[in-house]
C-alpha cells in the first residue's frame, strides 16, 4: 500500500511536474530553442496517448506487476537528457 502510494507520487512528480516545470522554462525564456519546444511537444504527446491507452486498457494492465515502476522508468526515460527516449519512441 505505501509503495503503491510513493510510487503513484513519483510518477506525478517525475512524470508530470518537473517535465511542466522544464516546458515552462523553456517557453518564458527570451528566445525559445525550437528543438527543446519539439523536444516538449514529442514529450507531452507521448503522455497524453499514454494516458489515455491506460485509462482504456485499465482493466488489463492494472493487474501487471511492478507496472507503476515500470511507467515511471518510462517517463523518466523519455525526458532524461542523456537518453531523451522522444527522439526514439
Amino acid at each position: 500500500m505505501i509503495g503503491s502510494f510513493l510510487t503513484r507520487g513519483l510518477v506525478m512528480v517525475f512524470g508530470y511536474v518537473y517535465p511542466a516545470y522544464e516546458c515552462y522554462k523553456t517557453v518564458e525564456m527570451n528566445k525559445p530553442d525550437i528543438e527543446q519546444l519539439r523536444f516538449w511537444c514529442q514529450y507531452w504527446i507521448l503522455v497524453a496517448v499514454l494516458t489515455v491507452s491506460e485509462r482504456i486498457g485499465d482493466a488489463f494492465v492494472s493487474w501487471v506487476p511492478m507496472y507503476s515502476e515500470a511507467k515511471l522508468a518510462f517517463f523518466i526515460y523519455l525526458w532524461y537528457p542523456k537518453t531523451r527516449g522522444t527522439s526514439y519512441v
